[in-house]
């Protein structure tokens, strides 16, 4: 079996997984997570629930409490929390910075309140995100989502039990972190349908992988979904 960590199905029409796949379907707003619970009860599918970044800039923080409400009551639990961070590319001046912040450190908050991981988002902020984490100490598990940081980066947040997301695209600095880090801290994602068409797509990442560690597709494939199964706890979907 191959697990999508990471993809979007409330915007894949009609989506059902092929034999072999499993795709975890995550939400970003509160509309979003309405239709992924939706999803993840019809398909038996796990789903991560959470305010992402740029939701927090574009709706506000008024209905926050509201939105936290939903995903405490979700009737499909949630494996994750999720996906939440700091986006600093959406992020125009300091108030954005500090509303993206006080999102994110409520959405810590509720990851310890329900002993869930967190599912990070955080595009040009990556430093901010693991020192926010590692300041609550947070012990829950942590994934990276579509890693675009750097080496060290990459090294700082396993140190504080994170795992790395592998999407399927290439960069100078991603084959970097792959090369720098072992197969023991990366998971695979297709993030679509955004980046690609279809969780299938999964096998794209597994692909890259294997090609810079010089690795079989099985050996690949056998050990990120261990260890997606360890962080989300996904025995009872398998």
């Amino acid at each position: 079996m191959l697990i999508d960590a990471h993809c979007h199905l409330e915007s894949i029409k009609d989506y059902v997984p092929s034999p072999g796949f499993l795709p975890i379907t995550v939400g970003y707003s509160n509309g979003a997570n309405l239709k992924n619970i939706l999803i993840a009860e019809k398909l038996k599918i796990p789903l991560v629930l959470g305010i992402a970044p740029q939701t927090a800039l574009k709706e506000g923080t008024e209905k926050l409490e509201e939105w936290i409400e939903v995903i405490k009551q979700s009737k499909v639990k949630p494996v994750a929390i999720g996906e939440v961070g700091l986006d600093y590319h959406w992020a125009k001046n300091e108030e954005d910075k500090k509303k993206e912040k006080l999102v994110f450190e409520r959405m810590i908050e509720l990851a310890e309140e329900t002993h869930l991981p967190i599912v990070i988002h955080s595009r040009k902020s990556d430093d901010d995100c693991i020192r926010m984490l590692k300041e609550r100490k947070f012990s829950n598990g942590i994934m990276m989502h579509f890693f675009a940081g750097d080496e060290k980066q990459a090294s700082n947040a396993i140190d504080i039990g994170s795992y790395i997301s592998i999407p399927p695209v290439r960069s100078k600095e991603r084959k970097k972190v792959i090369n720098s880090i072992g197969l023991e801290y990366m998971l695979v994602e297709t993030d679509a349908p955004a980046v690609v068409r279809l969780p299938e797509e999964v096998t794209k990442s597994v692909e890259y992988i294997c090609e810079l560690k010089k690795l079989e597709f099985d050996v690949v494939a056998l050990q990120t979904t261990k260890n997606a199964i360890k962080l989300f706890k996904l025995s009872s979907y398998l």
